[in-house]
């Protein structure tokens, strides 16, 4: 009985290979993926080839893959040899080409190496999940630079020690002078060696990775698990920062409340003139506060009120205005 030949797979099969255009870098591995299966259903033809890498992918974006040149293209024949269809090698590199980060070349920069770095040092809190998962990015990314001569050793150890915050720092140069003595002052700490010392320090804390950013707060280790096996916190907060903050905060507050009341006590209360009643002459606009009735100032130049020691405005003999109820200004009462 002869073997039977692997299919290809459905374009909506659920093991089919397929690509996202938002991640640029998986489209090198749906050609893998594509190749993979090629070699198990023994497919060698390069149109075929070519037609099954755009059939697993959306439509708009097919068009514009079999719309290259190179899909069906063919080479120039030369003598007696006939021509033939152009490699699907060469169209899957065309392919590649109409998407910039896709190409191997560019898998990763040493921009996103230090975007990588400054975020890490960002953290408002740190735990052993962070760190891990920052050595793990850092690597990935680190090992392809240098691989293809994009930093060199020293940068990169320089680098990595960069992203820690500064007094996780503190303590594993503590640990690394005494594992390392003769180590120079000058070098950089290996990579490996950094990371080392930093698991001794954090292991134990949080493994969680889900840890808020900060910029400008860098986070400090609270105290070792105590004697009596009690669990203290696993966040990495900085103290000394935190009471710094606080300390300013309400310095700030106090100071500004200050200002404020003094402002309030230094600044006379007049009530708005528009909906305010002067009570000598009756009239809208004014009150009997010194220079505003015009009524009650001519009144007092003509003898006939006064203002006393505490400036309420009573009769020239120094008697208060009579209160006549049927009469509801000061100045009908004078008349009166």
């Amino acid at each position: 009985m002869e073997p039977t030949t692997q299919r290809m797979l459905p374009r909506n099969h659920f093991s089919a290979p397929k690509w996202d255009e938002s991640k640029l870098r998986e489209l090198t591995q749906y050609f893998k993926e594509l190749e993979y299966l090629f070699r198990d259903c023994s497919i060698t033809d390069h149109t075929q080839m070519k037609e099954y890498a755009a059939r697993y992918i959306m439509y708009n974006r097919a068009e514009t893959w079999t719309g290259l040149p190179k899909f069906v293209a063919t080479t120039v024949p030369v003598g007696d040899q006939a021509a033939t269809a152009i490699s699907y090698k060469n169209w899957k590199e065309a392919v590649i080409c109409l998407y910039s980060g896709a190409e191997e070349s560019t898998r990763y920069t040493v921009n996103e190496l230090h975007q990588l770095v400054q975020d890490n040092f960002d953290l408002s809190a740190y735990t052993f999940g962070t760190f891990l998962m920052y050595y793990r990015e850092f690597q990935k990314i680190s090992w392809w630079l240098l691989q293809h001569g994009k930093i060199h050793a020293n940068e990169e150890r320089r680098l990595f020690q960069q992203g820690i915050p500064t007094s996780l720092w503190a303590k594993i140069t503590r640990r690394l002078e005494i594992l390392k003595p003769t180590h120079h002052s000058e070098d950089p700490y290996n990579v490996k060696d950094i990371y080392k010392a930093g698991n001794w320090h954090l292991k134990g804390t949080d493994t969680s990775l889900s840890i808020p950013r900060a910029k400008g707060i860098l986070p400090v280790p609270t105290q070792p698990q105590a004697a009596n096996n009690t669990v203290t916190t696993n966040i990495y907060i900085k103290k000394e920062d935190m009471e710094a903050a606080i300390s300013v905060a309400v310095t700030s507050a106090m100071t500004q409340i200050e200002t404020m009341i003094n402002t309030q006590l230094s600044t006379p209360r007049t009530p708005n003139a528009a909906n305010s009643l002067c009570h000598f002459c009756g009239e809208l606009g004014h009150t009997m506060s010194r220079g505003r009735c015009n009524t009650l100032e001519q009144y007092i130049c003509l003898g006939w009120v006064r203002r006393g020691t505490d400036s309420k405005v009573v009769l020239s003999t120094g008697a208060n205005i009579p209160n006549y109820p049927e009469l509801k200004s000061y100045q009908e009462r004078v008349d009166e």
